[in-house]
């Protein structure tokens, strides 16, 4: 060994300080630039968590909007649900009234029936009567020519009889 340079024994060897010096700041600048690429890598990792958390709030935000929209539509699915019985109700009553409204109509036609088949009849009738009260001359002649006949014979019979003195 050299004087003025010290030496360290290392793994069997000798190494002097200018060399162990080197390789120290060597060391350092890997071990530098190792933990330069960690930190890179490290600050891309966390670019990528800013990231995802921005989405995760953005997420967060829209499901709260999503569960607001969903109970208002539950709020107003029980108001049309609530209006839909009414309407159902109103619907069967509707229903019941058409129905009473068609029994009375077909009772009315059948009544309107029978009031056709006695005006038939009533006419009928009165044909028959105004045949009747109708002042025919030959019916007349016919019904009463036997009378006509009959009467003046019979006069002219008595009146011959008289004559005679029977």
């Amino acid at each position: 060994m050299t004087e003025g340079t010290q030496s360290i024994f290392l793994k069997d060897r000798w190494i002097t300080a200018s060399i162990l010096f080197y390789f120290t700041k060597v060391g350092d600048y890997v071990q530098n630039e190792k933990f330069g690429e960690r930190l890179a890598s490290a600050e891309v990792e966390i670019k990528n968590q800013e990231n995802r958390i921005s989405k995760l709030e953005g997420n967060h935000e829209l499901l709260y909007r999503l569960t607001l929209v969903s109970e208002q539509q539950q709020e107003m699915n029980k108001h049309q649900q609530i209006q839909l019985n009414r309407m159902d109700k109103t619907f069967n009553n509707i229903n019941m009234n058409l129905t009473k409204l068609n029994m009375s109509q077909v009772e009315l036609q059948e009544d309107v029936k029978d009031i056709g088949k006695r005006v038939d009849s009533i006419e009928d009738d009165l044909k028959q009567e105004t045949a009747k009260d109708n002042i025919s001359i030959s019916d007349m002649i016919k019904q009463y020519l036997h009378w006509w006949i009959l009467i003046p014979t019979v006069i002219i019979g008595a009146l011959i009889l008289k004559i005679l003195g029977l």
